[in-house]
């Protein structure tokens, strides 16, 4: 970036050279950001900063640094965080609490800030999304990498003999990427950029009984796991995957506050009383009849500090070894599901989480178990699929995923190629598998495009990272439905097969 050519102490020229990627992602970030010339000279800033001093960009060339920031100098000359006084455009005192970066330029983003006797208000929210922003970027790419192992591991199971040595293998690599999967889809919920997942009667007490045997493993032998269900099922609307990560999350995170020995209990109560529902709501429940699932540790507890953060995204108490995802995660999934998280804790004398969710109906009888775990792959009858996407390990996960499930299958590495091919079949291709982002001719593009070209296209959008007004809109424009990646063979035969006879 070209500094300012400005002496020391003169009006300061604010450098607008267009829109370059540097001044592109200052603007984008929503927390106030500045950068200066290790001169102290104003080389950029953002709106948000502009926004906490209340200045305008005329209003900031004709004011020196100092101006605004009087101990800029004493503030900024090494690396860290401070405690500064900023001057806003009405002469006011703004504390700030900012952390400056010294390297070739000097990168200042403010942390918290405050009006005369106020306390320091920090900008947890911009920071969030910011993290959001940069996480979701970055699950994009790792959910295209797991959609081509998954793709290919399940080729695998279904062309290995059962009795071939390489079997265990093959499933040890289907669960490291299905663990992987879990950990890039809670990234995705916090970016905010997630599908939501298709409700349906899950029974909680099965769930729970699979989960502890999946945990089995993940438990020291000092630590007591102590099960306590009812054998009839309790069932609320949700998915299986969200009351399983619902469960890991509460127990594991019970595992690690045990130092030692210890006891975590896990219970299910199948029908809690009106009046107590009542009180954990604050307000007349919107359900009929709730339950609650119940996990209770031994182990350290928490103290006011930690409790006061408890559910706030990417905060942690495990250093390194956590994300900060695992308890907002809960907490973001059970309200969605119109339930309420409590808990009680008290340092040295352990921890209860309560997850209270609304049952399905209030009579439980009428639930029938799920049997689509153990139905068969469907299997195509030689109808032509052409295939859009511009990764090539998805494109070609994908391509023989469907070749072998009996279709024939034609990829095209852009929308630009996937659009010729279909204008040349000229109403031959029974079905267009379109992932929804992809650079130069978007996805979404590709669809009303094909639209044009044949107004009875039958589309299936495949996508890892899509904002959800985008693909609702799809959907109801004509798409004929959407499989978020990473996904299995059998979710895949039976979408494909689904948009083949609508």
């Amino acid at each position: 970036m070209q500094q300012s050519s400005s002496a020391p102490g003169s009006p300061l020229t604010l450098r607008m050279i267009g829109m370059n990627v540097t001044e592109a992602l200052l603007e984008s970030l929503p927390e106030p950001h500045c950068i200066i010339s290790k001169e102290f000279e104003l080389l950029a800033v953002n709106s948000a900063f502009l926004n906490l001093l209340s200045l305008s960009h005329l209003a900031l060339t004709q004011r020196t640094l100092e101006d605004f920031w009087p101990s800029v100098r004493e503030s900024c000359g090494v690396s860290g965080e401070h405690t500064v006084e900023l001057v806003d455009a009405n002469g006011k005192n703004v504390t700030a609490r900012v952390s400056c970066q010294v390297s070739e330029c000097i990168v200042v983003r403010v942390l918290a800030s405050a009006a005369p006797g106020e306390a320091l208000k920090l900008h947890h929210k911009q920071r969030i999304e910011t993290l959001g922003i940069i996480a979701g970027g970055v699950a994009h790419d790792f959910n295209n990498v797991l959609t081509g192992i998954l793709g290919h591991v399940a080729f695998l199971k279904h062309v290995v003999p059962k009795d071939n040595q390489g079997v265990e293998s093959v499933q040890a690599i289907e669960e490291g990427a299905l663990k992987a999967a879990g950990l890039t889809q809670q990234i995705l919920n916090f970016s905010r950029l997630e599908t939501s997942e298709q409700l349906s009667q899950v029974n909680v007490t099965a769930v729970l009984n699979g989960i502890a045997m999946l945990l089995k493993s993940a438990i020291p032998a000092s630590i007591q796991l102590r099960i306590s269900a009812p054998a009839e099922p309790c069932v609320v609307l949700a998915s299986q995957v969200h009351i399983a990560q619902i469960l890991i999350n509460l127990i594991i995170n019970a595992r690690d506050a045990i130092p030692e020995k210890g006891t975590i209990a896990v219970s299910i109560d199948p029908r809690l009383g009106p009046d107590e529902v009542a009180e954990l709501f604050g307000q007349e429940p919107a359900a009929k009849a709730y339950a609650a699932i119940e996990v209770r540790d031994s182990g350290s507890g928490m103290s006011e500090q930690v409790k006061a953060r408890l559910f706030e995204p990417y905060f942690t108490t495990k250093a390194a070894a956590g994300t900060g995802l695992g308890l907002a995660t809960v907490n973001s999934i059970v309200k969605q599901l119109g339930g309420v998280v409590s808990f009680e804790s008290e340092l040295g004398r352990g921890t209860t989480f309560r997850v209270t969710l609304p049952l399905f109906a209030d009579d439980q009888d009428d639930y029938v178990e799920d049997e689509s775990a153990s139905r068969s792959v469907s299997k195509g009858c030689g109808e032509r699929v052409l295939v859009i996407d511009d990764e090539d390990a998805v494109r070609n996960v994908l391509g023989l995923s469907l070749s072998h499930l009996g279709y024939e299958v034609e990829t095209a590495s852009s929308g630009r190629e996937g659009l010729e091919i279909f204008q040349a079949a000229q109403g031959a291709i029974g079905l267009v598998v379109l992932d929804l982002l992809m650079p130069g001719l978007s996805g979404e593009d590709v669809f009303y495009r094909l639209q044009e070209i044949d107004p009875g296209v039958k589309v299936l959008i495949v996508s890892g990272f899509s904002s959800e007004h985008v693909v609702q809109r799809i959907l109801r424009d004509g798409a004929r439905d959407f499989i978020q990646k990473p996904f299995s063979i059998e979710v895949l035969s039976d979408k494909v097969g689904g948009c083949l006879n609508d």
